[in-house]
């Protein structure tokens, strides 16, 4: 009797364990995956990249000897791949909009550039198909960049 209670056991822990332990790795697999993409993709432009940041859909990577910016998002990586040349570029901002004291909207980076403004979206609100964190997190992150890309402007 306790051979089967063990046996019952062990495979209810196996099938609640099993989907987990899968979930994990491919999951693990794709980001290498993406990783591996946005590498090539900087090579071929040359640029070296050291760390590649993902912050909810999107992922951003600096080349601080060439002063170049890549990023891209998780869902099309090299569809949206875009290179932004720092020297080029006027202010760098973390910027947020919020819908009250404890809500946030769209969490991001703003460019102003000679021809205008460009924004790279961290978090939005209403897109509700990507997986994103927390607002607050992403806006940590995006104030975290904007102190790493300071320095790399033009009239710094």
């Amino acid at each position: 009797m306790e051979i089967n209670v063990t046996f019952i056991g062990v495979i209810i822990v196996l099938l609640i364990f099993v989907p987990i332990i899968y979930l994990i790795i491919s999951a693990g697999g794709k980001e290498k995956k993406i990783r591996k993409t946005i590498s090539q993709l900087s090579q071929n432009n040359g640029i070296q990249l050291k760390n590649i940041d993902f912050i909810g859909n999107c992922i951003i990577a600096v080349d601080e000897v060439s002063k170049k910016l890549v990023y891209t998002s998780k869902t099309n990586p090299t569809g949206d791949f875009k290179i932004i040349n720092m020297e080029d570029i006027k202010d760098c901002r973390a910027k947020s909009i919020k819908q009250s004291d404890k809500t946030l909207d769209w969490v991001g980076l703003e460019f102003v550039e000679k021809t205008g403004r460009l924004e790279i979206p961290f978090y939005i609100e209403s897109n509700d198909e990507e997986f994103t964190r927390d607002p607050f997190v992403c806006l940590q992150d995006a104030k975290r960049w904007e102190n790493t890309l300071k320095p790399l402007l033009k009239a710094s």
